[in-house]
């Protein structure tokens, strides 16, 4: 089960609906099982922006040491489907590291549709839906 709060959630949401109809990006952090922050991240992709995202390393840098100043971590990654249901491609299971969670959210037409969990046991298995619970703060 990913628990994630619901200002986390809504504040993601926000992000994905800004950048419609490109992708977005950026990490969720927490600890102890719960998500509890995010970060926004640029999308390097120029060039294919409506359909794929490439995170971008400084940013990256920039969460993780704000997240480890905090006393949290990194637990995975968001990004939005701009008009494409919230499931995982085959290029999202490429670059995606195991047990981490990664977070999509579907975006239609500029509005929020869903969002859904995905978690790879390891590097050579498929991704497994996870159940998302949103919580209260």
């Amino acid at each position: 089960m990913v628990r994630i709060l619901k200002s986390v959630h809504g504040g993601i949401i926000k992000h994905a609906e800004s950048g419609f109809p490109h992708e977005v990006c950026g990490v969720l952090i927490g600890a102890d099982g719960m998500i509890t922050h995010y970060r926004e991240c640029r999308n390097l992709n120029t060039e294919r922006a409506h359909d794929r995202y490439d995170l971008d390393p400084v940013s990256f840098k920039e969460a993780d040491e704000w997240a480890r100043g905090n006393g949290l971590e990194i637990v995975g990654i968001y990004h939005s489907h701009p008009d494409h249901p919230s499931i995982a491609s085959e290029t999202d299971r490429q670059r995606a590291w195991p047990e981490w969670v990664y977070m999509i959210f579907s975006i239609n037409g500029g509005k929020y549709n869903d969002a859904r969990a995905w978690v790879l046991e390891d590097f050579d298995s498929g991704f497994i839906e996870d159940a998302v619970e949103l919580v209260e703060g």
